[in-house]
């Protein structure tokens, strides 16, 4: 890379730190209205405020990355051009592409560190902060699904809960097989295993159990029993809901889990995809805004500029939006689905760089 690469990259990397910052500080102040809504009274205290804006604020920044990238390289721009250093470059011979290279450079590695590095921690601190402050049926049981199994916690009272690990189920039906069971309470503690189970209501009904008791060491055959519950269809379907909390390492394992248990949505699918692929978008994000704002002159307006860019980042939210609705009311190919929220940002950026160019 020659000085003015270096120069462009350093710079970016500056702009990008700076609002990161900024902007991010913002949100964490929004976000204490909020916890002031959701952290019940008793537990309304400076402690409890800071360390929940904490654990929050992996999230915010993950949240941000986009709409940061289009403000910093804004900002970027109009230094470039207040500073006649834009006008300069080209007069050296350098073109919108070649001093968009060492910005891409930047803004990709931005987002790769964050996938790498500020995602899998967002999602750490994000389970951490949803049971903190979680809903009141937590305490009855917690619903996990992972590595191709689906473990739940069901609490029936303050003394008797259980363990269940299930390796097959049909939620249609509600159906389950291969099942495995750690009861505890006070009088003993009971490890059963059975060939097959169906919930119904409140009850699962357990087939051809084996039922053994820790306490007395007594070995049982059972052809039938019954275990009070206190989850239903509704809550294993919510369970899926926290997807959001899975780090992208674990998403292709994920998603087959899902896909055995007959819950893979489009919308996890899209999700997934563009948590993956979010440090090629922010490139083309700043592409699009390079060439929104390399036409203006250095006494212009700057609140018009950064007005056109914001309302173009607003634009291509929208646009993602609409095609993710589409995506799972349609049932369209997810990858087709990205693939045109990634080209029409990356044809409208096009089209303003060589307009740019040949003018």
């Amino acid at each position: 890379m020659n000085r003015i690469n270096i120069y462009l990259f350093f710079l970016t990397n500056k702009y990008l730190i700076f609002n990161f910052i900024i902007i991010s500080l913002f949100i964490f102040f929004i976000n204490l209205l909020e916890l002031s809504r959701v952290i019940p009274e008793e537990n309304k205290n400076l402690f409890n405020y800071i360390y929940l804006s904490f654990l929050k604020y992996p999230s915010i920044l993950n949240e941000i990355i986009p709409f940061v990238t289009i403000i910093s390289i804004s900002f970027l721009i109009r230094n470039l051009i207040n500073n006649n250093e834009l006008i300069s470059m080209r007069n050296l011979g350098y073109s919108i592409f070649d001093i968009f290279l060492p910005i891409a450079v930047s803004v990709f590695i931005t987002g790769l560190m964050f996938l790498m590095i500020v995602n899998p921690i967002s999602t750490i601190m994000a389970s951490k902060y949803d049971d903190k402050i979680d809903k009141s049926d937590v305490s009855l049981h917690s619903i996990k699904i992972s590595n191709n199994e689906m473990w739940i916690k069901n609490k029936t009272d303050n003394q008797n809960f259980s363990f269940i690990n299930i390796k097959n189920i049909d939620l249609q039906d509600m159906n389950a097989r291969n099942i495995k069971i750690l009861l505890i309470n006070d009088q003993s503690n009971t490890f059963i295993l059975a060939e097959n189970g169906e919930f119904r209501e409140n009850i699962f009904f357990l087939n051809n159990v084996k039922y053994y008791n820790f306490l007395d060491e007594n070995f049982n055959n059972l052809e039938s029993l019954e275990l009070k519950i206190n989850f239903n269809k509704e809550n294993i379907l919510n369970s899926i809901s926290e997807y959001k909390l899975i780090p992208f390492y674990k998403y292709i394992k994920h998603t087959q889990t899902l896909n055995k248990f007959n819950l893979y949505s489009k919308e996890i699918g899209l999700y997934y995809l563009s948590e993956v692929l979010k440090p090629i978008f922010i490139v083309v994000l700043a592409f699009v805004i390079i060439g929104f704002t390399c036409k203006f002159q250095r006494n212009e307006n700057f609140f018009k500029v950064l007005f056109i860019a914001i309302s173009i980042g607003f634009f291509i939210f929208l646009l993602k939006e609409i095609i993710s609705k589409l995506t799972i009311s349609l049932s369209i190919n997810i990858y087709v689905s990205y693939l045109v929220i990634f080209l029409i940002p990356l044809f409208i950026g096009l089209y303003q760089v060589i307009k740019i160019e040949n003018e």
